[in-house]
Parts: C-alpha cells; structure tokens; sequence
C-alpha cells in the first residue's frame, strides 16, 4: 500500500505544480524588433495678403479719389482686395471664400471677382496643391446713399477671404 500511496501523493503534487502556474514552460522562446522612429508631416492651406486699396470714384470725374476724401452722395467706395493662395500637401482640398457680410452702412455691389481658380459653388473657388501660389482678386463698390447726413462717419467694415480644408 505505501507505494499505492506515494505514487498517488507525487502525482498530487506534479498536478499543484502545474496547474499554479508558478512552474517554468519548456518555450521560453521570444523576439523583438525596434522599428525607426518615422517623420510625418501635414499639409498647408494660407491665404496670405498682396495688396488692398480704397479709393472713391465720383460720377463725373475721370480719375479716383484718395480715400480721404470727403464723400457726397452718388459717391462710390471702391474696395480691392488681392491675396495669394497657398496649398501644400498630397489630395489636399479646400474652399476659399469671400464674405462681404462685414461691410455696412453703404449699398453694397455684388463682389466682383478675378481668379483662375474653378468655382466650388456659388460661395466659393476650389484650391487643390495646383492653385498653390493663385493670385484672387476681389472688387467690392459701395455705394454712398442720398440719405446719409451730413458730417456721418461710415466705417464700410471689411472684406473678409477664408480658407477651409474639405475633408476627404
């Protein structure tokens, strides 16, 4: 019987020892590989300013007037803007805009604009990295009305360019 009985105490104890979990495996086996550090970077939209200018145009006169000059009904403020676009980065697009909402206090003109960018709309010009470097320009007439009074200073406000990228 002791041998009955040790045989069966051993294999108690081979049992514990592997079901614990605590015992060593036969595959102590692994491998790592450390990969270089890699670079990324992200692509650019800018609208970066040329030029803007303000003259007034008066029924009657041939050539513009400097902005201050004092404004008389029918008087016309003739707003310019220029700016150039940027657009850096592969399958990158974007929307340039023009929002004239800013300008008040004068009847305002339908902007007109100059570009070689295609129309994205009716708010707007498609930018992709081929537009990178356009040149937009935009023209805003304000027209001073025969309501205005005398002595009334009228701040015509801005011409406002954006620049939103379109998502994939």
């Amino acid at each position: 019987m002791p041998n009955r009985l040790t045989r069966a105490a051993l294999a108690a104890v081979v049992a514990a020892v592997l079901l614990s979990g605590s015992a060593t495996t036969l595959a102590g086996w692994n491998d790592a590989e450390l990969r270089d550090a890699q670079v990324v970077s992200a692509g650019e939209l800018t609208v970066d300013p040329v030029s803007a200018s303000t003259v007034v145009l008066r029924p009657g006169t041939s050539q513009p007037l400097p902005a201050s000059t004092p404004l008389v009904p029918g008087d016309v403020v003739r707003l310019t803007s220029t700016v150039t676009v940027g657009a850096a980065g592969d399958l990158l697009t974007g929307t340039l805009g023009l929002q004239v909402t800013g300008l008040q206090g004068l009847t305002r003109s339908t902007p007109r604009v100059t570009t070689t960018l295609p129309a994205a709309g009716t708010g707007g010009w498609k930018v992709t990295p081929a537009a990178d470097g356009a040149t937009v320009t935009a023209v805003v007439d304000l027209t001073v009305p025969a309501t205005v009074a005398q002595h009334t200073t009228l701040d015509a406000g801005a011409i406002r360019w954006t620049l939103t990228q379109e998502m994939p």
